[in-house]
């Protein structure tokens, strides 16, 4: 049983990091579900995303896409197409009538043969600082929309995604080092307001640009796909540390 301090809302947590002003520019543009915050945000945005505001593993996203005719929406691994006027309907059969919602503008990522892929970076507190205990790249399955490990997708090392990524202005190592100051930002605004924290999984986006985008920041992470990569020892150490904290 882990004893640390777990938030589990998306909303409280990005509603957090949006006050801090170094940190409001990495957080794509979220708010609440409604009726008119979706006619808003797919006014702005190509392509939006409605995820529950608690839970995990790409459980229940629905991706919204503009098209010509209206609207693309898929869930899981089904898509259709839908009218302009449709699209309240088409959505609400969809989703669970007792949760709540955000609505996140999509990014266009970065991919690795033709797939997207964003990035977990696991922060740890086993101590009195945090220290960042693995960074891996995730890829999509084929046909899926979500990187999640649950969903299909590929655990690969941060290095080898990186020099593999298709079409992308930006060093490497300056991304690695973007990703290292914003999580650990990232981990001491979100440490100050919720005081008891000590795991942190950031869900990280990297545009064609090479922009970041922090998705989601998970205070419950899990942590098993880092044995799926060829790095000696990583696994080991978060694991060490894990102990740690959770003692």
């Amino acid at each position: 049983m882990r004893s640390y301090r777990q938030i589990a809302s998306k909303g409280l947590k990005t509603k957090v990091m949006l006050e801090q002003p170094l940190l409001r520019p990495f957080i794509p543009h979220t708010l609440w579900f409604t009726k008119d915050g979706l006619k808003q945000m797919l006014e702005v945005f190509p392509t939006v995303f409605v995820k529950p505001d608690k839970g995990g593993g790409g459980a229940g996203i629905v991706r919204i896409q503009r098209i010509t005719a209206g609207y693309r929406l898929c869930f899981r691994q089904k898509c259709r197409n839908v009218s302009r006027e449709g699209v309240d309907r088409a959505l609400s059969s969809l989703l669970l009538p007792h949760k709540q919602y955000l609505i996140q503008e999509g990014i266009d990522l970065a991919t690795i043969d033709s797939r997207p892929f964003d990035v977990r970076v696991l922060l740890q507190k086993p101590g009195s600082r945090w220290v960042i205990s693995g960074m891996i790249a995730k890829v999509a399955a084929r046909r899926q929309f979500v990187t999640n490990h649950c969903k299909g997708g590929s655990p690969v090392a941060l290095g080898q995604a990186l020099e593999r990524m298709e079409g992308v202005p930006v060093k490497p190592r300056q991304i690695i080092e973007e990703l290292i100051r914003v999580s650990f930002l990232t981990a001491k605004v979100l440490d100050a307001r919720f005081p008891g924290i000590r795991e942190l999984g950031l869900d990280v986006g990297i545009d064609r640009q090479g922009r970041l985008h922090i998705f989601e920041v998970n205070t419950r992470p899990l942590f098993q796909m880092f044995r799926k990569i060829q790095v000696p020892g990583v696994y080991k150490k978060i694991l060490h540390r894990h102990r740690q904290v959770i003692n």
